[in-house]
């Protein structure tokens, strides 16, 4: 199945009212005075209608910056809340400054989430704050987990050293969160034992008067929205360290997009385009996504623009198997300025998603929605899988033992299971 999405997250403000208070502010000298109310509500009008239009073109270089490269969003928004006219809705500002200062607060040491990752959820939340700003329509917006401590939960050890699971990630507040116990022969909802601390920080109460963890346990799930976003496995004295195994999928067709024309006449004439495009693989734990970004804006006159993102289903893993990771790059980039009436090809490489990206740029006639695109070749996907079974994954049991969280005679019996873990043949 195939979409053609804007990604959005997390913003604490709505902005349908920006033009109904910058009216309220301008209108009400004016209506005082009674004096040349209509060429004034004119020039009213225009002066509404450009602080808007500044301000969701400062967020939308902001969101392009991001695109391009997502590991610099502190300097972004930095400079983006400085573009901000003194006219701009001050609710936008200060969302933006809110923003800041929530992205770097959720950079801590026990957060591992990494720049790139920061940075994709920021360029979300941005667009979200123009969504709002253009009354568009919000989905909502789904937390992200980065790291869970402890990896996993030793029933070995003393239950004072096992009484709580914390949860580091991103928009933590937004939504409900279901957690379950699973047990043998049950699905316990204990959701009611997870404290939010802050948007990026939560804890699960495993304590004597939490989660009733038992000799019958042998895992701990979080969802949203009936979609799995993390396990824990519970360990006892029978589980077994889960089978790994390495899966490589080569797709040999190529995906072919054309973004929409988004500014200007649709004719480049000559002048560019100036092209960018990203392709990324974003990995769910049981799917991988190719989400494909381009852009494609003439260097002068009227600034025509094609822009789009398209997000591919790309890779499902097998029944009984999770996706641990990705190998080797994850994203794909090119950059050029087009200066004829030929296809480019540009970009790509041996490493990440993408082979070699072929644009579509300046033609005759109309380009922007209609000719201007890309096709995308791919490179062979490797993933490291888990399997999904009650079983303790092996990086679960080594950053037990890092942290000190595993009792010895656990270590003992698991340590064999650990050494080059693969499937049997069939």
């Amino acid at each position: 199945m195939t979409t053609i999405i804007t990604p959005l997250s997390h913003a604490t403000q709505t902005y349908t009212g920006i033009r109904r208070l910058l009216w309220l502010a301008i209108l009400m000298p004016i209506l005082v005075s009674g004096c040349g109310v209509a060429d004034k509500v004119e020039d009213v009008t225009d002066k509404v209608s450009d602080v808007a239009g500044d301000t969701v073109a400062t967020l939308d270089g902001a969101i392009d910056a991001l695109e391009r490269n997502s590991s610099s969003w502190q300097a972004v928004l930095q400079d983006t809340t400085k573009q901000l006219t003194a006219d701009a809705q001050s609710t936008v500002r200060n969302e933006i400054s809110n923003l800041l200062n929530r992205s770097v607060a959720a950079t801590g040491v026990e957060l591992r989430c990494d720049a790139d990752f920061i940075g994709t959820r920021v360029r979300q939340a941005l667009v979200r704050i123009r969504a709002h700003l253009l009354n568009q329509t919000v989905p909502p917006v789904e937390p992200a987990l980065c790291h869970v401590v402890p990896a996993a939960v030793d029933m070995a050890l003393d239950a004072n050293r096992r009484n709580k699971l914390e949860f580091f990630g991103y928009d933590f507040d937004t939504t409900p969160i279901k957690v379950t116990l699973q047990d043998k022969s049950r699905a316990l909802d204990v959701s009611s034992n997870l404290d939010r601390l802050t948007h990026y920080h939560m804890t699960l109460n495993l304590g004597a008067n939490g989660v009733p963890v038992s000799k019958a346990s042998n895992r701990v799930t979080l969802e949203w929205q009936n979609k799995l976003i993390s396990s824990i496995a519970v360990i006892q004295p029978a589980t077994p360290v889960c089978r790994e195994k390495t899966e490589t999928y080569t797709r040999n067709t190529y995906l072919s997009y054309t973004p929409p024309h988004t500014r200007g006449d649709k004719e480049y004439d000559g002048h560019g385009p100036e092209v960018w495009a990203t392709a990324r693989w974003v990995n769910d734990g049981t799917h991988i996504n190719l989400r494909l970004w381009m852009k494609a804006k003439e260097t002068r006159s009227d600034w025509t623009t094609a822009e789009g993102v398209r997000v591919e289903s790309y890779y499902t893993a097998p029944s009984g198997w999770r996706i641990e990771s990705i190998e080797g790059n994850v994203e794909s980039s090119a950059h050029y300025v087009d200066s004829d009436h030929n296809d480019d090809r540009q970009g790509g490489g041996p490493n990440g998603p993408v082979k070699e990206f072929k644009f579509r740029g300046d033609h005759k006639g109309d380009d922007a929605g209609s000719y201007t695109g890309v096709d995308v070749y791919f490179n062979p996907l490797v993933v490291k899988l888990v399997e999904v079974a009650n079983c303790a994954p092996e990086s679960a049991v080594k950053s037990l033992q890092l942290k000190g969280l595993i009792a010895p005679d656990t270590t003992k019996r698991l340590q064999p299971m650990m050494l080059h873990i693969q499937p049997k043949a069939p």
